[in-house]
Parts: C-alpha cells; structure tokens; sequence
C-alpha cells in the first residue's frame, strides 16, 4: 500500500541547512494499523507532509499503491492534531464532513449517504444539524474523523490526532480508531507522541531516532487482536513490549545528545 524509499528533507535558508529526516525507508501493507513514535523533534509530521504530498523530500519517494506521490494524492485522507481549526465554524456537522466530497462531483444522494454512515461510524448518528462550537473536543475530533471516512481513502494518515483531549476521551477514541480499522479494512500509519497509545492500537511500531531521523526499530505488536482498555493494558505482554518501546526512544535520545555534543 505505502511504501517510503530512502527518504530525505533538508531545510535550508539563511546560509544554513538543518537536515529533519536522513534515510527512511519503510512499508506498510494494504491493511495493518502501523504506529510511528520518536523523540520530540525527531521529524514526525515532517514525514507525515512528505509522505501525503504536501512537502517535497530533498531526495528519496514516496509510492502509495505502486504510484509515486508528487501531491496529495486523492486515495489519502489526513486527520491533524488541531481539529477545531480544520472545522469550519459556520458550517454545521454534515457540511463539514461534506465538504471534500464536492471535489469528487458525486451525486447530492451519494454523499448525503456517505455524510450519514461515516457519521454513524463515529457516533454521531443525530449530530448532523449541530455546529462545531456546539461539541466537546472529544466531538469535535470524531467530526474530523468522519470526514476523513466519508472520503474513502485507501489509506488514513493520523497526526496526534488525540494529544489535545483529556485522558478519557482520548481512551474512548482509541477504541474508536480500532474499530473503525477492522470495520472499514482501512491502512492506518498513525503518528503519536506516547508510547502506551501506540503499543495498544498498532500492529506495528516504528520507533525513529533523533534528527536527522532514520528508523531505529520496526516492532511487531503481537497483542490479541481484540484489545480493550482494561484487560490489555494489564497484560504483562503489553507492559514489556511498552518498556522495550520506551528503552528504544532513551536510546535514541542518548545517541542525539553524543552527536550533538561531539
């Protein structure tokens, strides 16, 4: 489905160049649910706008489905960490989640059907009529959500989608992306900055390095599939498997300051 080959992003400008990520290389199949951790300011979301097409690599590519990506492509939806600035304001729920659709020029009784069921898939079957400033941020993020299935992309990419929501909410929406994930057979590279919520949600985990960032380790999640906020995060499997993720990332984090200092 995805696949990142040799990936590389300098910035430059002032007589200097900073280089974000040096040699990424990576796959995901058509189907798995992939989380990506790291240190703070290890390149994140300069490889998540690298790989939807919304910044040019320096060097290396991108192919989702075979098909290199030059721009954002039409069978990629994104869902960003900021959702109440990605909701229009004067537009009520079923707009918002409406909107991209137009682009696809489908029939108003098509989009109006896949405005309801992605709605329904989020919970908010009745929360059409409503505006976002009428939601909480747990609500205003399903919105986002919704948006991003009605599309039908092939492929989900997620930026901290749940850092700014409160501790239940963000559980609760969790659960959500699993379930939408097995309902919808959807590809899921969801990007996170903890540890816990990427051990429970992924099959996989990528664990990059510090700047400029290469993959340090491609960890298999081998949780059961079916997963639930109690019973998973008590198992001892998930405790190890959390603790070997976070060595990972001091490791990562030593290996940056020794660069750095010499």
């Amino acid at each position: 489905m995805l696949e990142v080959e040799h990936l590389r992003k300098v910035y430059g400008g002032h007589g200097r160049s900073v280089e974000a990520i040096r040699d990424l290389t990576f796959g995901i199949h058509a189907g798995e649910l992939v989380c990506l951790v790291g240190p703070s300011g290890c390149g994140k979301t300069t490889l998540l706008k690298c790989i939807s097409g919304l910044l040019e690599p320096t060097s290396g590519r991108t192919l989702l489905e075979g098909q290199p990506v030059l721009g954002p492509p039409a069978n990629m939806a994104v869902v960003l960490q900021e959702y109440g600035r990605s909701l229009f304001p004067w537009m009520n729920v079923a707009a918002n989640v409406d909107l991209p659709l137009r682009e696809k020029r489908l029939p108003k009784t098509r989009r109006r059907e896949l405005v309801e069921n992605a709605l329904a898939a989020v919970g908010l079957a009745d929360a059409g009529t409503a505006y976002p400033w009428q939601l909480s941020g747990g609500m205003q993020q399903r919105v986002a959500i919704a948006r991003a299935l009605a599309y039908e992309p092939h492929i989900l990419l997620m930026d901290e989608p749940f850092a700014a929501v409160d501790a239940q909410t963000r559980a609760d929406l969790e659960d959500l992306i699993r379930r939408i994930w097995a309902d919808f057979s959807m590809t899921i590279l969801f990007v996170t900055h903890d540890i816990d919520e990427a051990v429970y949600l992924g099959q996989r985990v990528l664990v990059l390095s510090t700047s400029p960032t290469v993959v340090q380790e491609d960890l298999a999640i081998d949780l059961p599939a079916d997963r639930d906020q109690l019973t998973t995060r008590s198992d001892t499997r998930f405790t190890k498997l959390r603790g070997h993720v976070y060595e990972q990332i001091q490791q990562a984090k030593t290996a940056g300051s020794a660069r750095a200092d010499a």
